[in-house]
């Protein structure tokens, strides 16, 4: 009768356990869905030109203010990392969102002093990695092990969903209530919405895996530290292999909509497809979430890059109509397959004890590329007259990072508390 009800105990348990986990998924995608990279970067462009009516600022000005913010962001990602290592996910969480939140809705107040302008972007940067897909992937991998890939795509789409939903309804609020008001109302969902659900649902696991200083120092530590991973082969080649993939993916999407343009699609065909493209990013996160868990890990990336490889031939090869749905449609998945991918893989490879600062270097990767690849391909246009040669390149480069990541053997078994 006592193992029949401690087996009743147990099954509970771990019911509650899983149902814990769901939620912390759940309360992560609406977290991305309202985080620095999903409203600010979606809704930026949108709310520029207002800006430059309202206070007689130039484009340029106002552009450096979302510039300060990246370059601001990319530089402290690390430091976010290493706090999420020692303090846990949820503390940079629930800070840096409410912040980040209360920030934004302050532009209500914005005046005509550049410096004003400049001083909130700032910050927003400073406290924008927190908001990041850093802190949450952390703590989710530590909260799931055998469907650790799907619940990382889940999460993943909430950003995704935000790239969607942001610039539209950015639009929205912009010609109903006006530039100001639309600071306000976004930054107050911020704090209305994000705010208390991930205060309310974001947990650590019951047998946390979250590391104090000491224990990071302990041999026994579930991974490796920072300076193991920097001083192995492998991080190196993910952080290659990444930026390559990532400058070839934005290249085609920034471009994706001229280029098909020049090739006698009309705007709205050529929009359509790049709103096929979108679609297909959501697809990749789920997709290849549900397959990490189920295929070996170490060869899933190389497939879907594989596929962004094939996209990008498909329009070398002069794609319009259906075959630009198809081509756009593999590029997208590849896009979506990268944000799930990166995260899955540090767990895996470098193990719990420093994934949040070790999944930072990676993650600044693709930022990086995606300011790189449409400045190459522009310049090729501008030198050229046509985007061939740097598809071809571009191409090429996706080949190459895809038949690297071959190269990935089966992970270590590290020590996994879940």
């Amino acid at each position: 009768m006592q193992t029949v009800e401690l087996l009743r105990s147990r099954d509970l348990a771990e019911t509650t356990r899983r149902r814990s986990a769901w939620l912390v998924v759940s309360a992560s995608s609406v977290g991305l869905f309202l985080h620095f990279g999903s409203l600010l970067v979606n809704a930026f462009g949108v709310m520029l030109t207002s800006l430059c009516d309202e206070f007689g600022w130039s484009r340029g000005q106002v552009s450096l203010g979302f510039t300060l913010a990246t370059l601001t962001a990319m530089l402290t990602m690390p430091l976010t990392g290493w706090l999420t290592d020692i303090l846990g996910a949820r503390r940079p969480i629930l800070f840096c969102t409410a912040i980040f939140g209360a920030l934004y809705a302050s532009l209500v107040f914005l005046t005509p002093q550049l410096w004003h302008l400049y001083a909130v972007f700032l910050v927003l940067g400073l406290v924008g990695p927190g908001t990041s897909a850093v802190p949450h992937a952390s703590l989710i991998s530590r909260w799931f092990t055998e469907r650790r890939g799907l619940a990382l795509g889940v999460a993943m789409c909430g950003t995704a969903l935000g790239g969607v939903i942001w610039p539209k309804a950015t639009q929205e609020l912009l010609d109903r209530f006006g530039w100001r008001n639309a600071y306000a109302i976004s930054g107050a969902a911020v704090l209305l919405i994000a705010v208390p659900l991930m205060m309310l649902l974001l947990k650590d696991p019951p047998a946390t895996a979250r590391l104090s200083r000491q224990d990071s120092n302990n041999a026994q530590a579930d991974g490796l530290t920072r300076g193991e991973a920097l001083r192995g082969s492998l991080l190196w080649l993910l952080i290659f292999a990444f930026f390559v993939i990532s400058m070839s993916i934005q290249a085609c999407m920034i471009h994706l909509v001229p280029l098909l343009k020049d090739r006698g699609m009309t705007p709205g065909n050529a929009a359509l497809v790049a709103s096929v493209m979108g679609a297909a990013g959501m697809a990749g996160r789920l997709g290849m979430g549900y397959l990490l868990d189920r295929l070996p890990a170490e060869r899933v990336p190389s497939v879907a890059f594989g596929l962004v490889a094939a996209g990008i031939f498909v329009l070398f090869a002069g794609a319009t109509g259906t075959a630009a749905y198809f081509a756009a449609a593999l590029i997208g998945f590849g896009y979506g397959a990268e944000s799930a991918t990166i995260p899955y893989l540090v767990s895996r490879y470098f193990g719990l004890r420093s994934f949040g600062e070790i999944y930072s270097y990676l993650f600044i990767t693709v930022p990086l590329g995606g300011a790189l690849g449409p400045a190459l391909m522009g310049l090729g246009f501008d030198r050229t007259g046509s985007y061939q040669l740097t598809l071809l390149a571009c191409g090429v480069a996706t080949v190459i990072a895809a038949l690297l990541l071959l190269r990935l053997k089966s992970y270590p078994s590290f020590i996994t508390r879940s």
